[in-house]
């Protein structure tokens, strides 16, 4: 390691031998991340491994250097820390007892993937893979290292969304990867604004490949799925994921970068399939687009998009507007000009002459129709003040006036009353009088979720009829209480957390008392515990009595 002595194990960056880097401030005492490779550790004899960036139920990913290249790397360790352990925090790992099958089988996915992955090196807008190899009792890839930041913290330094042009220059490229990858049989099932990078170029890539095992709740692994992103069939038994599942995430990260919020979970869309627009944004956003989120974003696997190539053709159903307002005070004088040349020749007295008796026809002709009109009203016109008289002769005030346009009507009052029912197809088609639409949601610990807390425009204010009243609807307290899950399902019990408002992860143990399969509760708290909303919850499934006959099905 001669000559790597003063590698910066969090930038790798040379740090010229302080004990605190001069590019990144990382200091050299910081310990690195419980269960990881130590620092400094060689791998093949050419990588060195530096800090550990991230982890999730598939393994950990490090920031890494190599000698032969001398260039900054990300390596990724297969290391699921249900299934191993590193004793001693060396290099190898030790898998646990009864783990053996499953570590095999989840290793050889991790492998295959890796390598099916490193063949798409002619895809420029996703991370690539240049070596792959085991060690350690285990497996790791080797990948470009790129500076970057994530979609969603770009979006958050970029005014908290993006207007569709922007956005297009971004996602497509991402898209056509994604469509030469499942032409290919190979998915994502992880895109989200955590996956997707922006380069030091301004082009994003896709990155944070993982084996299908992580993508799932009902495997080996602990899931690795980003709540708004992951489509229902990831969460709920009996859906297989497919192309339409990485088009779901791929349009709710779209969806993230245009309105800067992420869609609510697939599971609590079962009951609520309504996306969210902010009305100030709805109206910059062309209607194809919207059109297009729409039907990505079904919950319902048979009714979204399914590919790729169909969601570009709905994303360029109509003509992208890409003039600026440069552009436009451009062509203005241009258009001025060639006015100017189609009167060449003529005059200007004429011009002059022709508009005076254009003019004075016009005046005529309406000056006989008022005196005609005028005749025939005899006298019902002679009461020719500037006040509106009804049919005694008795003045009418403005507020009269008001009432009597039948196309005004007084703003009802929708505070308190639920949402769904005021836009139910029951309703709308019993009232046509003004439509409800949703503006945003707020926390409220005096209105229940799902009814209304403010409306504009304000009740008892006048409306034309058929217009809109935008609403902001309720989503109950910020801290809610942990549902009963004993007993239930994986999937009962999952979709009982989310419409609670938590997010719900799973682990599972051995139990004397719960039958196999069946939730025993929640891990680290309890049932009927105050918890923030959005809060992660893990819920610990039975795997039977300890010692049980494994082999019945």
């Amino acid at each position: 390691m001669t000559g790597f002595d003063n590698l910066c194990m969090n930038c790798m960056s040379d740090t010229g031998g302080k004990r605190e880097c001069p590019n990144c401030g990382f200091s050299a005492a910081e310990p690195q991340m419980r269960h990881a490779l130590p620092y400094r550790t060689m791998l093949q004899q050419r990588y060195i491994v530096g800090r550990a960036k991230s982890s999730n139920g598939e393994g950990i990913t490090y920031i890494g250097y190599d000698t032969v290249l001398n260039i900054p790397i990300e390596l990724r360790e297969f290391f699921p820390q249900t299934l191993c352990e590193r004793p001693g925090g060396k290099g190898d790992i030790c898998v646990m007892g009864g783990s053996e099958i499953i570590f095999d089988e989840c290793l050889a996915a991790f492998l295959n993937f890796s390598r099916e992955v490193a063949h798409l090196r002619e895809l420029s807008a996703i991370v690539h893979i240049y070596d792959i190899f085991e060690e350690n009792h285990t497996a790791y890839t080797v990948s470009e290292w790129n500076e970057s930041i994530t979609l969603r913290y770009f979006i958050e330094r970029s005014g908290g969304n993006l207007n569709w042009n922007a956005a297009r220059q971004l996602f497509m490229p991402v898209l056509s990867a994604l469509s030469a990858m499942h032409a290919v049989g190979i998915s994502h099932l992880g895109i989200s604004p955590d996956t997707l990078e922006i380069m030091q170029d301004g082009k994003m890539k896709l990155g944070s490949f993982c084996i299908g095992s992580v993508r799932r709740m009902d495997t080996d692994l602990p899931p690795d799925l980003v709540p708004g992103c992951a489509a229902i069939e990831q969460y709920v038994m009996g859906y297989v994921p497919d192309e339409s599942t990485d088009v779901y995430g791929f349009a709710a990260s779209l969806f993230f970068a245009l309105t800067g919020t992420i869609p609510q979970d697939a599971l609590k869309r079962r009951s609520d399939t309504r996306l969210l627009i902010p009305t100030s944004i709805m109206r910059s956003l062309p209607p194809h687009v919207v059109s297009a989120l729409a039907n990505a974003l079904q919950v319902s696997p048979d009714k979204r998009t399914p590919t790729f190539e169909r969601l570009r053709a709905e994303l360029s159903a109509a003509p992208t507007v890409t003039a600026t307002m440069d552009e436009t005070t451009q062509r203005i004088p241009k258009l001025g000009r060639e006015g100017d040349q189609e009167k060449k020749g003529v005059p200007n007295f004429v011009w002059i002459i022709l508009t005076c008796v254009a003019a004075l026809i016009v005046f005529t002709i309406v000056g006989i129709i008022w005196v005609s009109n005028s005749d025939r009203s005899g006298a019902e016109t002679l009461a020719s003040d500037t006040s509106q008289v009804d049919s005694f002769g008795s003045e009418i005030p403005d507020s009269a006036l008001e009432s009597a346009d039948p196309n005004l009507i007084s703003a009802p009052s929708l505070i308190g009353q639920s949402f769904q029912d005021l836009t139910s197809s029951g309703y709308s088609s019993e009232n046509q009088d003004y439509q409800v639409l949703l503006s945003t949601k707020q926390f409220s610990d005096t209105i229940p979720e799902g009814c209304i807390i403010s409306q504009s425009p304000a009740p008892g204010t006048k409306m034309a009829k058929g217009t809109a009243i935008v609403v902001v609807v309720s989503e109950g307290a910020a801290v809610r209480t942990l549902p009963s899950i004993t007993g239930k399902t994986l999937a009962e019990a999952s979709e009982t957390v989310t419409s609670a408002g938590f997010t719900p992860t799973k682990t599972e143990e051995y139990s004397s008392t719960v039958a196999q399969g069946l939730a025993i509760g929640y891990k680290d708290v309890k049932e009927g515990s105050q918890m923030a909303y959005g809060s992660q919850v893990v819920i610990v499934i039975s795997k039977g009595p300890e010692g049980g006959d494994d082999t019945t099905s």
